[in-house]
């Protein structure tokens, strides 16, 4: 399938109030957003449209968040930068995620808008940059919550 390029963001969550509460939230800043209620058909428009920035749900029924991103990171899409959201405890999260495929942000619900929108407009404006990726540094991608420093448990 060729890949078509479209400046968007692509909002992936199961709870569409909250997808369509971020929408509207980003839409006026001028960004087009494409929502979607699963990580499968999240993963198809990801690799059809190339969004600029991806902002999922960590717990969805069809993959969770730790799922996604590895398939994101493995599949072609890894140049797309990903912000998680998440009701779970940091700890769960840490415990589920592969310490080799992390997002690049990980924001505990209720969901701080100033920061998100702040950080799309920053991914948006001076696109994405793979040097800053915050491989192997779990604890520096969470957003308002601290992490211990033992990486133990982690996959």
């Amino acid at each position: 399938m060729e890949q078509q390029r479209k400046e968007f963001a692509l909002v992936i969550d199961d709870d569409q109030d909250q997808a369509e509460l971020i929408k509207e939230v980003l839409a006026p800043e001028g960004y087009d957003v494409l929502t979607t209620d699963n990580a499968r058909e999240g993963l198809k428009l990801s690799d059809t449209y190339h969004p600029f920035v991806i902002i999922t749900d960590f717990g969805m029924p069809d993959m969770d968040g730790a799922e996604l991103v590895e398939h994101l990171r493995t599949n072609g899409t890894s140049d797309i930068p990903v912000v998680l959201v998440t009701a779970y405890p940091p700890e769960y999260v840490e415990q589920r995620l592969d310490f080799n495929y992390l997002p690049d942000l990980i924001m505990s619900k209720p969901v701080d808008f100033d920061q998100l929108v702040e950080t799309v407009r920053d991914y948006y404006q001076n696109g994405y940059q793979p040097q800053f990726r915050l491989q192997n540094q779990l604890q520096s991608c969470f957003a308002g919550v601290s992490l211990s420093h033992q990486m133990n448990g982690v996959r």
